[in-house]
């Protein structure tokens, strides 16, 4: 019996010190991210973050827009992936933008969430008098966390006159915060397609670290 106690005892620990290593790698990244988020808010670290971001000076496209040419503003940021990016100066985010993922489907949305934000199918992309919706939000573990949320991990720190860039088919696109709203989790209602205004949003699960609710950024064309 006595050692019998004993290993249920080391068992015991053992587990523990195994759900703790878990949680750790979880919460790991985002607790990084809190740290960055602080550290950018300082002289030092807004400098630093300039540096980091700015890419190396590339020629000025021009286009034809209205029969007058015209010079295409480039992004001064590292672009992962010109076909399709995001940029959110304000907490540091940045992510290729996987584009037409199924928003209803978890088997390819986790898939799309892997390789960055994704973007819901069936919507409008920038550029077009639509809603384009990005989204990270889906977790079903702490470890899931890290890999999933972590992003848009930031965004309610989001606030009115933030700044947004968007990089899609090579072409940039600026957007500003107007406001937040946190929904249900089984709320739509910015799912449902609409051709009035160009809209961009932008949504993750809310509280961070939790399935609970949504949040929504909405930022318009600027």
């Amino acid at each position: 019996m006595k050692y019998k106690a004993r290993f249920l005892s080391w068992t015991g620990k053992g587990m523990m010190t195994v759900s703790g290593i878990f949680a750790l790698t979880g919460m790991g990244a985002l607790v990084a991210r809190e740290v960055k988020y602080s550290w950018m808010k300082t002289p030092a670290g807004r400098t630093i973050q300039r540096l980091e971001q700015v890419q190396p000076p590339k020629l000025v496209k021009e286009y034809q827009l209205g029969g007058v040419q015209q010079e295409e503003e480039k992004p001064e940021w590292k672009v992962p992936d010109e076909k399709y990016s995001v940029f959110i100066p304000q907490i540091g985010a940045i992510s290729r933008v996987i584009p037409e993922v199924d928003a209803g489907d978890p088997g390819i949305y986790q898939a799309a969430l892997k390789q960055g934000v994704a973007e819901a199918a069936g919507l409008g992309h920038p550029g077009q008098a639509e809603t384009t919706y990005l989204f990270a939000h889906s977790v079903e573990s702490k470890v899931d966390i890290a890999r999933y949320n972590a992003v848009f991990y930031l965004l309610h720190k989001l606030v009115a006159g933030d700044k947004i860039e968007v990089v899609y088919q090579g072409r940039l696109y600026k957007y500003e915060v107007t406001g937040r709203e946190i929904l249900a989790a089984t709320d739509v209602k910015y799912l449902v397609p609409q051709s009035q205004e160009e809209k961009l949003v932008l949504a993750t699960c809310y509280p961070p670290g939790t399935t609970w609710k949504r949040l929504v950024v909405i930022a318009k064309r600027v």
